[in-house]
């Protein structure tokens, strides 16, 4: 079997052990029998599509995609998985016993977010997300709203603790207080950050983890 996938998911091909694939953004520009990608746009052929926001969807993903892996000598994929969460010194985070330790204490942190993908990565660490509710809207009206909570934050002095925004949303500070504007946090996405998903969830949390007082 041959295995067309993206750029963004190439290491957790690699990481499931398959061989027989081919790396391209354009999944239609290739002939293959599995398309792999994160996009849910439809290829011409059978396709995968897997989420790789949080460090457990990368590691749910990998054994996804490892089901694909028609090698005779499969590795022990659960230990390999678990040595490179503790290499990069990120295990705590599909530990669930020191991951609920954490949540239980980011759970007084009070955010904002705009995207399903600050949603999820957000929601993972335990933050308390206080606009869910945008979520049930058309998501091309996400950016109109956050014009009117930062206002409602200026003018009302909404208690929130931070607004994470991905870095493709351009804020006009200018007009915003100090104290506001100490209060956004801007994720890096798409050039800004590595195509590795595990080297991007990395660069992530680590961003958020420096909110934790």
């Amino acid at each position: 079997m041959r295995v067309i996938t993206t750029p963004m998911c190439e290491r957790v091909v690699e990481i499931a052990g398959i061989t027989n694939f081919k790396v391209n953004k354009n999944l239609n520009e290739e002939e293959g029998d599995l398309a792999i990608s994160i996009s849910q746009k439809k290829a011409k052929i059978r396709s995968l599509v897997i989420k790789l926001n949080t460090f457990n969807q990368v590691k749910n993903s990998i054994l996804e995609v490892y089901k694909y892996n028609e090698s005779e000598n499969k590795p022990n994929l659960d230990d390999e998985i678990n040595k490179i969460f503790m290499d990069i010194n990120m295990y705590k985070w599909i530990d669930k016993n020191q991951k609920e330790k954490l949540r239980e204490f980011n759970s007084n942190i009070e955010v904002m977010v705009y995207t399903n993908f600050l949603k999820d990565i957000v929601k993972d660490m335990g933050f308390k997300i206080i606009n869910l509710n945008i979520f049930d809207l058309d998501v091309k009206k996400h950016k109109e709203l956050i014009l009117e909570d930062l206002v409602k934050i200026e003018e009302n002095n909404l208690d929130v603790d931070y607004l994470i925004f991905p870095d493709y949303f351009k804020i006009n500070r200018s007009y915003l207080t100090p104290k506001t504007q100490n209060k956004i946090i801007i994720m890096p996405t798409h050039n800004n950050i590595s195509k590795d998903p595990i080297e991007r969830a990395i660069i992530r949390y680590s961003i958020l983890e420096k909110l934790i007082k």
